[in-house]
């Protein structure tokens, strides 16, 4: 006889989870005390769980690692899609207790796939790497007002702070790069990003961290979730001009640099952007070209049918 499954529906807030199933319904406290709790009551369940909880800017991270932890079936679903569900099933109001009652029944219907320890990895790196680049601006912030600065004291507080933000770039570094040591999936795929002249670690990084569907998706599919694909702007006999569009910014410009390094020493890319440079395309519009191209090789390489000698 086939098992029962139940949806159970959190919603998470910073300093609460409201946990609903059926009629049935709990407050906790977002902690580990909290977690804790959740994990007990969903063990006396006399049925197969499966927890549906949305994107909470973060704060539902923690609780899914515990879940994860726990051997329990999580589903992290994204929250636009809960709430076109709710309006689409006639609920207009909106307090943390419906949301949780909401996920509940949108687990039902929708069925949506369960959380894996390779997605809980990749989402730990995804948290270090934005980390990383966040700094990274500021740094780039702060060395630009330094130089604007005249005041002695100033000055040094400007450097001491540049200091340890610059101090806080390499702990990262190696944060990052001992998860991705420590997964087998995420090291795999990194020797294979990496393998191809002019991507690094850093640039492997961050597509491991902020684009995990790279190897799945078709060579369009990729270009366009990226903002690499020109798109047309015709109307009526009017011809516009094709443009990039959309995507993931922060993919688009660490590609952009590693398309860069690519054009002067991949003798392939090199080869296509000259090509293009012989033909009267301007150097933004052959390099936007050589991202597109090297973004569709990144994407072959870690296709799962592709076997490496």
């Amino acid at each position: 006889m086939k098992e029962q499954l139940v949806y159970l529906g959190v919603d998470v807030a910073k300093s609460y989870l409201d946990a609903a199933l059926g009629n049935e319904q709990r407050r906790l406290a977002n902690d580990a005390q909290g977690h804790r709790q959740l994990i007990n009551w969903i063990n006396k369940i006399p049925a197969s769980v499966q927890v549906i909880c949305e994107s909470s800017g973060g704060y539902e991270r923690a609780l899914v690692r515990a879940l994860v932890g726990a051997q329990l079936k999580i589903s992290l679903v994204p929250a636009n899609r809960v709430r076109q569900f709710a309006r689409a099933s006639g609920t207009l109001a909106k307090t943390d207790r419906i949301d949780a009652k909401l996920l509940g029944a949108f687990g039902e219907a929708i069925k949506p796939g369960l959380m894996s320890a390779s997605q809980l990895e990749q989402e730990h790196l995804r948290e270090l790497e934005s980390q990383r680049r966040h700094l990274t601006r500021l740094l780039v912030m702060e060395q630009n007002r330094g130089a604007r600065l005249s005041d002695v004291y100033v000055q040094r507080l400007n450097r001491s702070l540049i200091n340890q933000i610059k101090k806080q770039i390499r702990q990262l570094d190696l944060l990052i790069e001992k998860q991705i040591e420590h997964s087998a999936e995420l090291s795999i795929k990194a020797q294979k990003l990496t393998a191809i002249s002019g991507v690094g670690m850093r640039t492997a990084a961050l597509l491991l961290a902020q684009m995990p569907e790279l190897g799945q998706l078709n060579r369009r599919e990729v270009a366009a979730l990226v903002g690499v694909a020109p798109f047309n702007r015709d109307s009526g006999r009017m011809r516009g001009k094709r443009a990039i569009y959309g995507g993931r910014r922060s993919v688009r410009h660490g590609l952009y640099m590693a398309a860069l390094v690519a054009a002067r020493h991949n003798p392939i890319l090199r080869g296509f952007y000259l090509r293009l440079r012989a033909a009267g395309k301007p150097a933004k519009v052959a390099l936007t070209a050589t991202m597109r191209k090297l973004l569709i090789v990144l994407n072959s390489a870690l296709k799962p049918d592709l076997i490496y000698a």
